[in-house]
């Protein structure tokens, strides 16, 4: 069956309204469409990741450091044989579970920097994993955090 019918002049006449070049360009329109759509999103992803929260937050701030001093076994059990431990600032993020304080742990095991990304809440570690981008704990300033030094209830922040 062809696609075309010819009309009293001779001229083709396409069936579905659509000749070959335009289905063509229609496709690569589409293509083009979907590729400016995929890198917005991706784009987008940096927006989302440095969001600040809309909302006033009652949480007060924790002393995180003896938080995570009196906790860290539970997120790093062998810590007396990991090396040099370095802890940053504490800011406040968006966590599954409500407003959290966010702490970056920086364990130098043996030359081979990791960072774990420490989520606080009401005096209590929530949550921890090994930091991964969206945690931004690679942009953090860090102190030495020595675990057998005394914490003083240390205040932090205005």
């Amino acid at each position: 069956m062809n696609a075309f019918a010819v009309d009293g002049d001779g001229k083709k006449i396409w069936r579905d309204g659509l000749a070959p070049r335009q289905l063509g360009r229609l496709a690569v329109c589409a293509y083009l469409a979907a590729l400016a759509t995929a890198l917005a999103g991706c784009s987008a992803s940096e927006v989302v990741q440095n969001l600040t929260p809309a909302t006033a937050i009652d949480l007060p701030q924790p002393n995180y450091r003896r938080v995570v001093a009196d906790n860290v076994r539970a997120v790093i059990p062998n810590v007396g044989s990991v090396g040099d431990l370095e802890i940053s600032g504490v800011r406040l993020v968006d966590h599954l579970k409500g407003p959290a304080w966010l702490t970056c742990l920086k364990v130098d095991a043996h030359g081979k920097p990791q960072n774990y990304a420490l989520f606080i809440q009401n005096d209590k570690i929530i949550d921890s994993r090994i930091g991964i981008v969206i945690d931004q704990c690679y942009k953090q300033t860090f102190e030495p955090f020595d675990l057998s030094a005394p914490l003083a209830a240390k205040k932090v922040g205005p």
